[in-house]
């Protein structure tokens, strides 16, 4: 797996789940009897107009962004999160064994292609 792969396959197990989750929990909360602030924002929601409902589409998906946008940072060494400031290694190990270091910032940082891969998706969802 390649830094870049490994930035993409992120895209599509957390950060596109986390948003469409979040709506699909808006639309109709899960569950037989739902959280009592859930059924409220799912009322507004649904109430919203169609473009609104875009927006707050939009909104999520800055906000899934910006924690994956930050945990890569920290991963990259470019964020701290400790006092020691200590370095953070994210290896991948493949079936067959070989390792590879995903968090190379002196190569490319991870947070860097991570802006790559989502951010031309915000300015089609803003018009």
């Amino acid at each position: 797996m390649t830094p870049e792969e490994f930035v993409r396959n992120v895209k599509l197990a957390v950060f596109d789940p986390a948003v469409e989750g979040t709506l699909r929990n808006l639309r109709q909360p899960p569950g037989r009897q739902p959280a009592d602030a859930l059924v409220k924002a799912s009322r507004w929601f649904n109430a919203l107009p169609a473009r609104d409902q875009q927006y707050v589409r939009w909104t999520l998906r800055v906000a899934a962004y910006s924690a994956v946008f930050g945990l890569l940072s920290a991963l990259d060494g470019a964020r701290t999160i400790d006092n020691a400031h200590g370095e953070i290694c994210l290896t991948y190990i493949g079936p067959d064994g070989l390792t590879v270091r995903l968090n190379q910032p002196e190569v490319e940082e991870l947070h860097a292609l991570w802006t790559n891969e989502v951010f031309p998706y915000f300015e089609a969802l803003a018009e």
